[in-house]
């Protein structure tokens, strides 16, 4: 995965976007604040900072090792977009289609982000071992 995510929360439009220099994120769509986020933006909000971690393939060898590494919240960057909706009971059809820069997918749910342990870890990685992620 390239150092920030592409994201996007489809049914209700909302655009989460690495720019091709993958040194900013932009957020727009069904939002009440569209944003443009550089490395420096995401460094001020609350980091989330972990060590060892393994990218580990579907073969099971590991492609690459995080001794340490630094990233924010996905749930925290949709928060300060706001996700706009007409009807609360709409949140169930709402998803996330998570695509890196290389082209890696993976789909969150609205309420997999937001109203369950799994939000607390689908993070926007930006550092590695020290360094800018450049995947």
């Amino acid at each position: 995965m390239k150092n920030l995510l592409l994201l996007f929360l489809l049914w209700s439009s909302i655009t989460i976007k690495a720019q091709s220099t993958s040194e900013t994120l932009t957020i727009s769509g069904v939002v009440q604040k569209s944003l443009t986020l550089k490395i420096d933006d995401l460094n001020k909000m609350k980091i989330v900072e972990r060590k060892d971690f393994k990218v580990v393939s579907t073969s099971g060898d590991i492609r690459k090792e995080f001794k340490t590494y630094k990233a924010v919240l996905l749930k925290d960057l949709l928060e300060i977009a706001t996700i706009n909706l007409q009807n609360p009971k709409e949140k169930g059809k709402l998803y996330v289609v998570a695509t890196a820069t290389d082209g890696y997918n993976a789909i969150f749910s609205y309420h997999e982000i937001f109203n369950n342990p799994v939000g607390d870890n689908i993070l926007v990685v930006f550092e590695v071992n020290g360094n800018f992620y450049d995947g």
